[in-house]
């Protein structure tokens, strides 16, 4: 099935924080089943088992995704469609395919008869068995940073007429001391930092085609993906930038597309 080749994979999903993960699934909640792929699938699945980790309203947009999800797989074909659906699930870890996905599958595979769909429900049903499926514990979001006490204000003495002024002690550094080195420039991402950014935003642009990616979700996910801690939004959007204008994409309404 053609449609099925360039589908919509999210990383990380297991992993990010729960202000992080809203920003990540925006737009793939709305994505088509036949769209999505089958990982990122489960991992959506899985992370509509746990509310009480997620924000109200992401964990109501999960339990929604979840009931539209299976209504679509309920409505493939008894036939090729629904085999080629269950084989693509075979080829996720067991432990990744939570509960709720399992049920749903078994009750919709329940009456199904076609020759291709029962043997590969059969197979599904092995490979589940290998495995139980893995609760996700995503990782608190970090506290904001304490403020920093102001430094005390020292009174000043008061000072008469008759009093002689102290003088001043100047501490001069030697001819030779070495001069302080200047702490490297942020901001200013190197070629190898450049090169992997280029390599990330057009990876991602590349599944979602002219509907392209909302600023704020292709920064967010480049910075999360990335290997270094102190990747800046200033560095990703720099780099998307000169992208813009070397014509490998284009901005149009907050979004960001290759430029075909």
């Amino acid at each position: 099935m053609e449609q099925r080749k360039n589908r919509i994979a999210v990383g990380g999903l297991r992993k990010a924080n729960p202000t992080h993960l809203t920003v990540l699934v925006e737009d793939v909640l709305r994505t088509p089943l036949m769209q999505l792929d089958p990982r990122t699938f489960a991992d959506l699945l899985a992370l509509s088992e746990i509310p009480n980790q997620i924000p109200t309203q992401l964990a109501r947009q999960l339990s929604a995704f979840r009931d539209r999800m299976m209504r679509e797989v309920g409505d493939l074909p008894d036939g090729p469609p629904l085999a080629e659906f269950l084989r693509d699930l075979s080829g996720v870890a067991p432990h990744a395919q939570p509960e709720c996905l399992r049920t749903g599958i078994r009750g919709i595979c329940a009456d199904c008869k076609h020759e291709d769909v029962v043997p590969a429900f059969e197979a599904l049903e092995r490979h589940w068995g290998t495995e139980e499926p893995i609760e996700i514990e995503l990782p608190k979001a970090p506290p904001p940073a304490p403020k920093r006490a102001a430094a005390p204000v020292k009174p000043r003495r008061a000072s008469s007429s008759s009093a002689r002024a102290e003088p001043r002690i100047e501490i001069l550094e030697p001819s030779d001391a070495k001069p302080r080195r200047r702490p490297p420039t942020r901001g200013t991402p190197d070629s190898r930092r450049e090169d992997w950014m280029r390599e990330d935003v057009l990876s991602r642009l590349n599944n979602y085609g002219t509907r392209g990616l909302k600023q704020q979700i292709i920064v967010a996910g480049t910075r999360h993906r990335a290997p270094w801690d102190d990747l800046s939004e200033g560095e990703v959007l720099a780099v998307l930038r000169k992208m813009k204008r070397e014509g490998r994409v284009r901005f149009s309404a907050g979004r960001w597309m290759i430029n075909k």
